[in-house]
């Protein structure tokens, strides 16, 4: 009877064991996948992190290649204006330099003459009198004589002038 009753209580034990192993192989297979599963999901989040901040870097840097970009076309239409306003200068002075020019007496105001304003001085821009009769400046030919000042006309020679 002894052993029957062992047998009897032993049974129940071991059972209850193997359902309580059961349980634990089962909740350690269960937090190993859900183990798994985080690491899994920390991962694939991290990559889309990753990702995302890949994107937003690529995105920066287009713009910033778009702004120098458009920083490089405003400099070469500003250089361009630059180009086009010398020769639109050199195409001027080409014009004067056809055009037959002659030097006129009291005309120049003063400080603006181009050249011969008396004793003592060296040349352009040195009158110290408005109209001064001793101080040219170069006018189309044909024109000097025409060109009328408070104290009369241009003269193709220096005239008396106060």
């Amino acid at each position: 009877m002894r052993s029957r009753f062992m047998f009897t209580v032993a049974l129940p034990a071991l059972a209850l064991m193997a359902c309580s192993a059961s349980e634990e192989a089962t909740s350690d297979d269960t937090m190993a996948d859900d183990s798994a599963t985080m690491e899994s999901t920390t991962e694939a989040a991290g990559d889309a992190a990753g990702d995302s901040m890949g994107d937003m870097g690529d995105a920066a840097g287009d713009a910033m290649d778009d702004a120098a970009d458009a920083a490089g076309d405003m400099m070469d239409d500003a250089g361009d204006m630059a180009s086009d306003m010398a020769n639109e200068v050199e195409m001027a002075a080409d014009d004067m330099a056809d055009e037959a020019m002659e030097q006129c007496y009291g005309i120049a105001l003063a400080g603006e003459n181009d050249c011969a304003a008396g004793p003592g001085t060296s040349c352009e821009g040195t009158s110290t009198v408005d109209y001064q009769g001793n101080a040219w400046t170069y006018v189309p030919e044909g024109t000097c004589e025409s060109i009328e000042t408070p104290y009369g006309n241009g003269s193709l020679e220096e005239v008396e002038r106060p």
